[in-house]
Parts: C-alpha cells; structure tokens; sequence
C-alpha cells in the first residue's frame, strides 16, 4: 500500500457489522438526552445516562472480546463514542462551572491530536490501536469527577470543582503522552514493515 494513501476497507460497513459497534452507535444517540437532563435541572438522570453510557461501553468490549467481534470501525467508533460524550458534558459544564473551561481545552487539544496521530498510523499502513490502561483510567476518571460535580455542585463550591477539574487535566495529559509514544513506536514497526 502507499504510504500516500489510507486504506479505508477495514472499514467497510459489511465487516464492521456487530453488537459492540451498535452499541457504540447507542451511546452516540444518548448523548443528547444526557445534556437535555442536565439542561434542565435533572442532574440525578444525567448522571444516571452517564452511568448506564459507561456500563454499555464495557458490554461493548466485553462481547468484542469474548465473541470474537473486535473490527477496525469498532477501534474508532468505541473511543469516538467516549471522547464526544466526555466533550459535550465537558463543555455543558462550563456554563455553570469557569473553573472545567481549562479542562474542555486540554480534552479537545487532546482528542484532536489523537486523531492526527491515529489518521498518521493509517496512513503509515499500521492498524488502529485499542484503548490502553492509562485511557480507561483517565476515561474513569472524568466520568467520576463529573458525577460528583454534577450532584454535589453546591457542596464543593467553585474550589472543589477547580480541583477534580486540574486532576482530570493531570490524568488526560498522562494518558495523551502514553498514547503518543504507543503511536511512535507502532508507527516505526510498520514503517520497517515496508521496507
């Protein structure tokens, strides 16, 4: 293949159709409703969506793994579900919350260099990588720091929020040079694949 070009027929709908990618695709579908209930004053539903967007998203990889059903698209679509539900809470927030809007930055600085980077590995013919520990803990993270912060906005005043929002930020930060440098090193092996 070369390297000029990105071969796209990994992706192509008749192998990329399964339960996990569906389910990716039903997360993507709650994300609206996750902002309409925070929007309008119902917190508990929200973190309630949030929560049951998660359990799917282990389910997804569970059934992946256990039933053989991990595709190319599924690689993509699982971690798209994640990164968009984690930049429309992100950013809901900030209306009610200045101190999460440094926390939105970094999350979208993050996820756009991520693409570029996983859009160079294609490119370089190497396969799209899985998600990693240090993303699921920063995934884990973000979810549990928004809950709190969604249910116990009052209580943890703008200093508590500023806080769970900078150790967020931390983690995001661990997890995008951990991802960089698995990009690196993936990039090379298929770049001396080629040769």
């Amino acid at each position: 293949m070369s390297q000029n070009k990105i071969d796209f027929s990994p992706f192509a709908p008749k192998k990329n159709f399964s339960i996990p990618n569906l389910i990716s695709l039903f997360r993507l579908l709650m994300i609206p409703f996750i902002l309409w209930a925070y929007a309008n004053g119902r917190a508990t539903l929200a973190v309630s969506l949030i929560i049951l967007s998660g359990i799917s998203d282990g389910v997804d990889g569970f059934i992946a793994r256990r039933f053989n059903q991990i595709t190319e698209l599924g690689k993509l679509l699982d971690p798209f579900a994640d990164k968009l539900t984690q930049i429309a809470v992100a950013i809901i927030l900030c209306y009610s919350f200045t101190s999460v809007i440094p926390l939105v930055v970094i999350l979208v600085v993050k996820e756009l260099l991520m693409l570029l980077l996983g859009l160079r590995m294609m490119k370089n013919g190497a396969k799209v990588i899985s998600a990693k520990w240090w993303g699921k803990v920063s995934t884990t993270a973000f979810y549990l720091g928004v809950a709190i912060v969604m249910l116990f906005s009052e209580k943890l005043g703008e200093i508590g929020i500023a806080i769970i929002s900078i150790l967020i930020s931390l983690l995001m930060l661990f997890s995008l040079i951990q991802y960089w440098r698995e990009f690196q090193r993936l990039s090379r092996q298929a770049l001396a694949a080629q040769k």
